[in-house]
C-alpha cells in the first residue's frame, strides 16, 4: 500500500491538493500535519463558542447568535472530518488504485488534460476565495471588537480565524478535486463508446461483442471507484451542506432585515453572494458525476439502434445489460447516504432554503 502512495504522488495524475497530497504521502510529517490542523480546527470552535460568542450574544440579533453557533459547529465538524480522512485514508487510495486501473490502458491522455485543465482552475478560485475570506473574516472579527471591547488578543484572534478560513477553503478544493477525478474516469468509456459506433458496421460479431463487453466492464470499474469516493467523502458532504445551506439562509434573512444603513445593505449582499458561490461550485461538481451517467445513457441508446439482424446475439445482450445498469441512475454522490446529488435533489433543497429564508424571521421571534 505504501509503495502504491508514493506512485500515485509521483505521478503527473496524481491528486494535486493539499489535504489529497497529504494524504497520499507516506511520511510521518504528512500525518502529523493533518491531526495538527484537525485538533486545531477543534480547539478554536471550542474556544470562540466559551469566549467570544457568549459576549457577542449579548448584544447581537437573534439571527445572528445563531449563525455565530453554526460558524463554530462548522469548524468542529471540520476538525472531525480531518480525522475521519486521516482514519480512512485506505479508502482514498482504494479509489485512486481503480481510477489509475481505469486510465491506465485507454486513453489516459485525455483524462489528465481534463483533470489538469479544472486543476489549474480551481486553485485560481482558491486565491480568489482566499482574498474574499480574509476581507470577510478581518471585517468580521474587528467590528465585534470594536463594538464589544472583547477581552482576547484581536490580532491573535484575528490570524486563527484566517487560518480556519483558509481550512475551510482547502476542504471545498478536496472535494471539488474528488469530483474532478470521479468526471475524468467517463472520459474513457465515451471514447470507448464513439469507437464502438464508428466500427459497429465494419468489425465482425465478436470484435463488436468484445469492445461492448470491455465498454461496460469499464463502466463498473467507474461506479465502483466512485462508490468508493462516496463513502470516503460521505460525511463531508453531509457537513458542508448542512452548513452552507444553514448559513446562506442566516445571511439571506439578514439581509432582507438590515435596516436603512446602505454600506451594510451592501456588505451582507456581498456576503451573500460570496457565499452562495461555494455552495454553486461544489454542488456543480457533484451533480456534473451524475450528468456524466445520464449522458452514457443516452449513448447507449443511440447505439442500441445501430445494431442490425446480422450482429450476434451476445453483441445485443451486452448493450441490453449495459442499458439496464445505467438506467438505475444510482451512480454519483449521496447526501447523507440517503439521497443522491442531481437536479431533482438540488432543485427541492433551493425551494426549502428559500422558503426558511423568508420565514426565518418570524420563526426565531
Amino acid at each position: 500500500m505504501d509503495e502504491i502512495k508514493s506512485n500515485y504522488y509521483n505521478s503527473q495524475t496524481g491528486p494535486c491538493s493539499l489535504i489529497s497530497c497529504s494524504l497520499v504521502r507516506k511520511n510521518v510529517f504528512s500525518q502529523v500535519m493533518l491531526w495538527i490542523v484537525s485538533i486545531g480546527l477543534i480547539f478554536n470552535a471550542s474556544y470562540r463558542i466559551y469566549f467570544i460568542i457568549p459576549a457577542i450574544q449579548a448584544h447581537e440579533t437573534t439571527t445572528v447568535k445563531y449563525d455565530q453557533i453554526l460558524d463554530q459547529m462548522y469548524s468542529l465538524c471540520l476538525g472531525l472530518i480531518t480525522m475521519h480522512f486521516e482514519l480512512n485514508r485506505s479508502l482514498y487510495i482504494k479509489y485512486l488504485d481503480c481510477y489509475q486501473t481505469i486510465i491506465g490502458n485507454h486513453f489516459g491522455a485525455d483524462s489528465s488534460k481534463f483533470v489538469h485543465k479544472w486543476v489549474k482552475i480551481i486553485r485560481f478560485w482558491v486565491i480568489f476565495a482566499f482574498i474574499y475570506e480574509v476581507v470577510t473574516s478581518s471585517i468580521n472579527d474587528y467590528s465585534y471588537f470594536q463594538e464589544f471591547s472583547l477581552q482576547v488578543n484581536m490580532f491573535a484572534t484575528i490570524s486563527i480565524g484566517i487560518i480556519c478560513q483558509l481550512c475551510y477553503i482547502l476542504s471545498m478544493q478536496f472535494i471539488i478535486e474528488c469530483c474532478i477525478y470521479c468526471q475524468a474516469t467517463f472520459i474513457p468509456i465515451n471514447t470507448l463508446l464513439d469507437t464502438l459506433s464508428n466500427q459497429n458496421k465494419r468489425s465482425s460479431s465478436t470484435d463488436v461483442n468484445r469492445m461492448a463487453k470491455s465498454t461496460r466492464v469499464y463502466y463498473i470499474k467507474t461506479i465502483k471507484s466512485i462508490e468508493y469516493m462516496d463513502r470516503f467523502l460521505a460525511y463531508a458532504i453531509s457537513v458542508f451542506y448542512l452548513y452552507f445551506i444553514g448559513h446562506c439562509v442566516f445571511v439571506f434573512s439578514s439581509t432582507l432585515n438590515i435596516g436603512d444603513s446602505s454600506y451594510m445593505l451592501f456588505y451582507s449582499i456581498f456576503r451573500f453572494f460570496g457565499e452562495s458561490s461555494y455552495l454553486v461550485l461544489v454542488t456543480y461538481h457533484l451533480i456534473r458525476v451524475n450528468q456524466l451517467s445520464v449522458q452514457i445513457f443516452d449513448k447507449v441508446y443511440q447505439l442500441s439502434f445501430s445494431f442490425n439482424s446480422d450482429q450476434s446475439i451476445e453483441a445485443i445482450n451486452e448493450i441490453n445489460l449495459f442499458l439496464f445498469r445505467i438506467n438505475r441512475n444510482d451512480v454519483g454522490f449521496t447526501f447523507a447516504g440517503l439521497c443522491l446529488v442531481s437536479p431533482s435533489f438540488v432543485s427541492s433543497l433551493s425551494t426549502i432554503s428559500l422558503t426558511l429564508g423568508l420565514a426565518l424571521p418570524s420563526i426565531l421571534k
